[in-house]
This record gives C-alpha cells, sequence and structure tokens, in this order.
C-alpha cells in the first residue's frame, strides 16, 4: 500500500490547508535578469546580445549574454564597458523634473561622452512603471491557471499545484493510463475512507516522465503517488512557462517541491530558463549537495542567519546537515536554543527551533497568501548639488511624484478591478542637516479618476506649508530629499463613490442620478461664486483659483478681499520686514509664477 492516506490526497483540494498535506506540491517562479529582459524585448535584441539595465551609473540587472564576460550588478557602467566592448547598456524610462509622464532616452545614459546625452541625475527621476507592467501581465497569466498564487517580488511567485494536480489525476482524459482507471472509480463512487492508505503505485505510472531537471543523484525509483503529482505539476508549470515565453518573450526559472523554502532553492539551482524538482525522498541529498548554507533559506537570510551562527557553532560549510545530525528531535534543538545566553535577543524560541528544525529537513510548512492590498505608496527622490533649492523646483519635483503615483493607483485599480481610493497624503522633505520635516492631510478627490494634477495640487499645498514654516531659516535648501506619499487606502467596487463609502452604504448608478422632478445642488465657487455645470469644469476652477492664490503669494501680489484687517495693516507699513522679503529672485531659482503648473 500506499505510504498516503486518501485525506492526502484529498487535502489538495483546499486553498488553505493544502500547503500541510504531505502530498502538496508547489512551485517558485522567476522571470531571468528581470529588467535586462524587459529592455531586451522592447528594444528587439537577442537572448544572445550582451544587454545590461542602467540606473545612472549603476546596473540593476545584467542578462545572461552580458554575464558570460564577467559583468556583476556590482560593476559600474564604466567597468562593464571595459569588460565587453560589445556591451549594450540601456537606460531605465525616467521622468524629467517638471512633467507628469515618464519616457525613455535610448541611447542616452552616464556613459556617453556627449553632454546633451548624459541623463543628469539632478533634472531626471528613474521611472520602474514599465517594469511593473510587465510584471502585472505575468502575473495575469499565473492567476488564469492557478487559484492561489503568492507574488513574491516584481518578478517572482509562488503558486500551489495542488488543485491543477488533483484534477488532472483524476479526470484528464489525456492521461489513459489503464491501472489509474481503479483509482477513478473509488474517487468517483466514494468508495474510500479518509483516513484508508491509497492503493499501491502501478508499475506503469514509475515509468512517469518529468518535465526538467530532476534532483535525483542517487537514482532513487518512483515509488509512491507523490512523485506522479510532481510529474503532473512539472508538466503544468512547463506549459505555463512556455505560454509567458511565446506571448511575452520572457524566460522563466521554476523550482518544484513540496515546500515554499525549497522551491526556492530548486528556482535558482540552474539559471536560466531551467525547470528543476525535487522529489520528497531527494530533499536532502538536495540540500546538502554543496550548494546551500542555512543562511541560503530566504526565511532565515539576512541578520537572522548569521545570529544563528556563532550560537549553533555551525561550520563555514555543511551547516545544515551539521544542524539534523546535532539535534535528531526538535526538543533537544528548543531546550540548547533556551540554554544559550546569546539566543536571548532572537523571539520567541520554540518558533525559531520550529523552524530551523523543519527547514534542515525540507519539511518547514509555510501557506501561500494571496496578493494582498498595499499600505502605503511614495513617489521619491535624492537630491544632488542644488536639484531642490526652492519652492519652485519643489513643486516641480512634485508634479513628477503626483504622475508617478496616479500610475500607480491606475495599475493597483487593474490589478483588483477596483477603485483605489487613497485617504491620506504626506509630503516629507530632509535637509543637508539631516532635519526631516513633513506634512500630512486629508487626500479628497471628487472625481472617477484621480489625476496626477489633482494629487500635485494637494502636495503644492502642504509643500508650501512646509516652504513657509521652514524656509527663512536658512537652514532648509538645497533639500536633500523629498518624497510624496499615500496610505490608508479603501478598496471600492467600481460603482461606488467616495460619498458612498463615507455614508457607508453602496448606491447603484441609478440612485446616483437625480430625479426627473429635482435639480441637483449648482456647483458654485467659494471665492467666485461662479456657478459650473458639471463637475470636471468645476474641478478644473478649483484648481484654477488655488493656483492663481499660491502665485500671488510666491509674487506677493495683492489678493483682493482675501485679507482680514489686520493683515492688511501690516503688509501696508512702509518698513515692514515680510518673511519673504529677502528672497529675491534669480536666474537659478526660475520664475516663482506657478500658474503654468496647473493650466497645461
Amino acid at each position: 500500500m500506499s505510504k498516503f492516506k486518501w485525506r492526502d490526497l484529498l487535502q489538495l483540494n483546499s486553498k488553505d490547508d493544502s500547503f500541510k498535506s504531505p502530498l502538496s506540491v508547489l512551485c517558485h517562479i522567476d522571470v531571468n535578469s528581470f529588467y535586462a529582459q524587459v529592455e531586451q524585448v522592447r528594444c528587439g535584441y537577442s537572448k544572445d546580445d550582451p544587454v545590461v539595465c542602467v540606473q545612472w551609473q549603476s546596473l540593476i540587472a545584467v542578462s545572461y549574454a552580458a554575464k558570460q564576460y564577467g559583468i556583476t550588478r556590482m560593476d559600474t557602467i564604466q567597468n562593464a564597458l571595459e569588460k565587453c566592448d560589445k556591451l549594450i547598456p540601456i537606460h531605465t524610462a525616467v521622468f524629467k523634473k517638471g512633467e507628469d509622464f515618464w519616457q525613455y532616452h535610448d541611447g542616452c545614459g552616464s556613459w556617453n561622452s556627449d553632454p546633451n546625452k548624459k541623463l543628469p541625475v539632478e533634472q531626471y527621476k528613474v521611472s520602474l512603471d514599465p517594469y511593473r507592467r510587465e510584471s502585472r501581465k505575468i502575473f495575469k497569466i499565473f492567476t488564469e491557471y492557478f487559484d492561489l498564487a503568492e507574488k513574491a517580488s516584481v518578478d517572482e511567485v509562488f503558486l500551489d499545484l495542488g488543485r491543477l494536480c488533483l484534477k488532472k489525476l483524476m479526470f484528464d482524459d489525456e492521461l489513459q493510463w489503464p491501472s489509474i482507471k481503479y483509482l477513478r472509480e473509488k474517487f468517483a463512487q466514494g468508495q474510500y475512507n479518509l483516513d484508508d492508505n491509497l492503493p499501491p503505485l502501478p508499475s506503469e505510472l514509475q515509468k512517469i516522465e518529468f518535465i526538467g531537471d530532476t534532483f535525483n543523484p542517487n537514482d532513487k525509483p518512483i515509488s509512491d503517488w507523490d512523485d506522479v503529482l510532481f510529474a503532473l505539476g512539472s508538466q503544468i508549470t512547463q506549459h505555463v512557462r512556455d505560454e509567458i515565453e511565446n506571448n511575452l518573450g520572457y524566460t522563466t526559472s521554476c523550482g518544484i517541491a513540496r515546500t515554499k523554502n525549497v522551491c526556492k532553492l530548486a528556482s535558482d539551482f540552474k539559471k536560466p530558463n531551467a525547470q528543476t524538482i525535487i522529489r520528497n525522498q531527494c530533499i536532502e541529498d538536495f540540500l546538502d549537495c554543496g550548494a546551500f548554507e542555512i543562511t541560503s533559506f530566504w526565511t532565515l537570510g539576512g541578520n537572522l542567519g548569521h545570529e544563528l551562527t556563532p550560537i549553533l557553532s555551525l561550520p563555514p560549510k555543511g551547516s545544515i546537515k551539521y544542524i539534523r545530525e546535532q539535534w535528531p528531535d526538535l526538543k533537544s534543538l528548543r531546550d540548547f536554543l533556551e540554554s544559550q545566553p546569546l539566543a536571548g535577543d532572537i523571539g520567541k524560541k520554540d518558533v525559531l527551533a520550529e523552524k530551523l528544525f523543519g527547514s534542515v529537513r525540507g519539511s518547514y510548512l509555510i501557506p501561500l497568501t494571496s496578493q494582498t492590498m498595499v499600505k502605503s505608496m511614495t513617489s521619491n527622490k535624492n537630491m544632488r548639488n542644488n536639484a531642490c533649492s526652492n519652492l519652485n523646483d519643489c513643486i516641480s519635483w512634485l508634479e513628477v511624484f503626483a504622475g508617478e503615483l496616479s500610475g500607480r493607483i491606475s495599475e493597483l485599480e487593474q490589478e483588483y478591478n477596483k477603485r483605489v481610493i487613497p485617504k491620506t497624503i504626506s509630503v516629507t522633505s530632509r535637509t543637508r542637516h539631516r532635519d526631516t520635516h513633513s506634512k500630512s492631510g486629508p487626500f479628497v478627490s471628487r472625481s472617477n479618476k484621480i489625476t496626477s494634477h489633482e494629487i500635485q495640487r494637494h502636495g503644492v499645498r502642504l509643500m508650501t506649508e512646509l516652504d513657509s514654516k521652514y524656509a527663512n531659516s536658512g537652514k532648509y535648501y538645497p533639500l536633500q530629499n523629498i518624497n510624496m506619499s499615500f496610505s490608508n487606502f479603501d478598496v471600492v467596487a467600481h460603482h461606488k463613490t467616495v460619498l458612498d463609502m463615507v455614508g457607508g452604504r453602496t448606491q447603484s448608478p441609478k440612485e446616483l442620478s437625480p430625479k426627473k422632478d429635482s435639480s441637483a445642488d449648482p456647483l458654485e465657487c467659494p471665492t467666485s461664486h461662479e456657478n459650473f455645470e458639471n463637475e470636471k469644469l468645476y474641478q478644473e476652477h478649483l484648481d484654477f483659483e488655488f493656483a492663481k492664490k499660491l502665485s500671488q503669494r510666491l509674487n506677493h501680489e495683492p489678493e483682493p478681499d482675501s485679507k482680514s484687517t489686520g493683515e492688511k495693516r501690516l503688509l501696508e507699513r512702509p518698513n515692514s520686514s515680510s518673511p519673504r522679503k529677502h528672497h529675491k529672485k534669480s536666474k537659478s531659482s526660475g520664475s516663482r509664477n506657478i500658474l503654468t503648473y496647473f493650466n497645461k
């Protein structure tokens, strides 16, 4: 009989519990040198062309063709060009200061001798939007096939193959194995007990074909149903990976195993464009092959893995096998950690012991989680020299941030097929003296689509308050960093409005339309008292009024009927020392008239 039970097999049908089954089939897929591949496909280069993706002086992705020349991401673009005179450097897309859209400037970058083709960092901001866009295309393919996909990063995903493997095993007409008919009949008729063992594996299934590289250095034979499920999983993942390459042009690497930890190690084991299957009976052989140490596990990487090395007295090589042999049971490992003074600062010892014990045996179970909504979203720029030396510069960069944030909001809405509405907007600045100043406020959108225009309007209002408070100190400008962020997101159905959200109920489009015998409230500007026939015209007018008021303030122009008696007296004093009197216009600061920003 099989060592697995019917319960183990049917558990694959549960999205919540499939990962717990000893028959679980998971995989990790990542796109090889993702950013470089995106540029390679966009520009029409082949996989044999040595393409690198550049951000200013740094390489953020190196194609496998470029890696053949010894080029790594640690190289600068100048170092890389010295290693390969055929190198094809492609700079990321960029936003230009004062513009709310990104674009490519192919052929331009720091490696050019022509100053007009250098893309100075003081005037541009890198955009990663093209890579997020391509990532969405890839992830959409995954979600079309799999009911549980966990996006680990922009270019990698964990997938639960359980339901598809079970369906393929029980119902796929293409699998014409006579010996499987018995299993299917028992399943269809319910003639089994959940705690009964599965029938023994038929001999013909012991020759089932795996697609990819099956790690099996000791030639262990196929002996049970877990191997069959892994073979079916390899066929499924290969089909999906082929679709990604054929439709989008991107190659991927895949690891298939029972747990997330081992899946990720397997996908990195052979690259590029490889698929590695780690059968359950070969897990320890794989972990002990010499390619991994305890810090190789993504759940034990970073500081935690390095802190454990002296605590456990781990050898520089073979640390995984050492832990497994040194502590053969969970209790001994837990007791040891509890007794170690050096482990005092490392969280809960029982949780850590369980993670260590399971990881070195390839049995540490981690659930897959569906994608969750982001909690915040930031557009950021580190400034060099005098890239941001006055309020006008700040406004120009805020326009860039607004363009980036509006694009990312749009991306989220496409991804979730829902409206995504941030409730809070913040602007933060950091001076060259490392002083950080921040201002937050509510973000109120009265339109169906959040535009860069209204994002900038909110940001400018906050930035102006920071400027008014700190600019006169003489220690504020030039800024070293400025960013704008969103937080506190609401996600609602497309037919739901902001007013519905505040009121706590959903209205249908019919309810939102005024009745025939009633008239809608007029849209009246509180400043000019003009009435507008629709929301679009009203919002544009409010933007204009705000820009006009800000322009008057920056240029010391009078604002008729807008000042109190006390303000008028102070401004009319002949020897008044206005807080902005010493801020004279200069060629370096540019025009302070910002009406143009809102009249584009």
